[in-house]
């Protein structure tokens, strides 16, 4: 039974506004209370901006706007004390809990060029996960398909499967050698005597990870590597040390240099840099950094390897005839011993295990930085707390299921001490 108060619209209006008011007052009360500490497994409503708190003023019509504004902030500082809240997640079809926040709505409202994330970034400028961390987004590349969905690899055997379902992507992301940094022109940034060698070292890492090693399970020769082809940016330092890598790796096709791939600011930096002048760049240079990561951070494609099986075969039988030709009967085996960093293109194309594919990316520490937080699904803002030094490795693999993981972060084991560097800085005391 509703009571007669409540009948008439204006009376309606007057209820609401009330309770309007009483929560914001309630609101700001517990605001005042709020130590500065974290909020992270509290179901209090707590906000922040520049100025550390933000007032909900009471010209908001109802509750549910003062409610929304508060999940467009954060969803997970919702009240969930409310019986009747509505989540602020949405279930899709695969039974995973997708964020409905609309950030652009919030950015709307206030100067976008004075809104933080807690006085540490411009929020507008924050990376947004479809997905709230750390919840894995089984669809973080586009490719997901319905035997790599959450639900399919929740069960032992369909996580088997779909470790089968094509080609595990191997990328090894390397550093640009140390370059003379005493030139604006790119052109004339190139790499020092130093680099030149540290560029060498690499090369002939590469080239011994290509030779394959022992299986794990069936403790016999797994076969070489299958190196597809390197790639680098369009900077000069990049290209030069492409160049090198390449130089141990002749079987292997050096791409065209991308401009996608060059060096910037590609995201803002938590904690803040303040000696580092970055919004213009990031808004300059962070579509395009994203784009790179879409276009070489992804799971195998079907029609890639279907390409590549294709032309493996081919490859194979041509190499196969060059064989059946040698007079000389040997028979090509794999080089032995720790120092040899060359074999036979032959053995290679004949016994090459095409399940796994391996890409080199010669680039620069910011984009190699973001694409490791990026591909991990780790916040993005937290690239600079990671160093990776001059002709460092970086290696993720990618399998078939979408699955990330790193086996070397900023690695410079191939260099030793005295070819170590960081820039203009050797060693590691500074």
């Amino acid at each position: 039974m509703i009571p007669r108060f409540f009948q008439s619209a204006t009376s309606q209006r007057v209820a609401v506004a009330s309770v309007v008011s009483v929560t914001t007052m309630l609101m700001h009360a517990c605001l005042q209370q709020e130590e500065e500490t974290s909020p992270v497994g509290t179901n209090r409503p707590f906000l922040r901006t520049e100025n550390n708190r933000i007032r909900l003023h009471t010209q908001v019509s109802d509750w549910f706007n003062v409610k929304s504004l508060l999940n467009q902030v954060s969803p997970a500082y919702c009240d969930a004390s409310d019986p009747g809240a509505e989540s602020p997640y949405e279930k899709n079809t695969g039974g995973v809990q997708r964020a409905k926040t609309d950030y652009s709505k919030l950015a709307e409202r206030q100067d976008d060029d004075k809104t933080t994330f807690y006085g540490q970034c411009l929020l507008r400028q924050l990376y947004r996960p479809r997905l709230p961390y750390p919840a894995w987004d089984y669809d973080w590349d586009h490719r997901e398909t319905s035997a790599t969905s959450q639900e399919a690899m929740s069960s032992g055997k369909g996580f088997a499967e779909s470790k089968r379902l094509g080609k595990t992507r191997h990328l090894i992301l390397v550093r640009h050698g140390q370059y003379d940094e005493r030139y604006k022109d790119d052109r004339r940034r190139k790499l020092t005597p130093l680099g030149r060698h540290q560029a060498e070292l690499t090369g002939q890492r590469l080239a011994l990870i290509a030779r394959g090693g022992l299986g794990m399970m069936k403790r016999e020769f797994a076969g070489p590597c299958h190196f597809k082809c390197i790639h680098s940016s369009d900077m000069e330092r990049a290209k030069e040390t492409a160049r090198i890598i390449a130089s141990h790796l002749p079987h292997v096709e050096l791409k065209e240099p991308d401009t996608m791939l060059n060096e910037a600011l590609p995201a803002p930096m938590i904690p803040i840099r303040p000696d580092i002048r970055a919004v213009r760049e990031i808004d300059a240079n962070h579509s395009r950094i994203e784009a790179a990561f879409q276009k070489y951070v992804h799971r195998s494609d079907p029609e890639d390897e279907a390409k590549t099986d294709e032309g493996s075969v081919d490859q194979t039988k041509e190499e196969s005839v060059e064989h059946d030709d040698d007079e000389s009967g040997e028979q090509h085996q794999p080089p032995q011993g720790p120092g040899s960093t060359s074999y036979s293109s032959s053995y290679h194309s004949e016994h090459v295990d095409h399940e796994h594919e391996f890409e080199v990316i010669v680039g620069h520490g910011n984009i190699i930085r973001y694409f490791f937080c990026r591909a991990l699904q780790l916040p993005p803002e937290a690239w600079l707390r990671i160093s990776t030094f001059n002709c460092s490795i970086t290696y993720l693999i990618i399998y078939p299921n979408g699955y990330v993981s790193c086996r070397m972060l900023g690695d410079v084991g191939h260099l030793g001490y005295d070819s170590t560097t960081f820039s203009g800085s050797h060693g590691y005391n500074w």
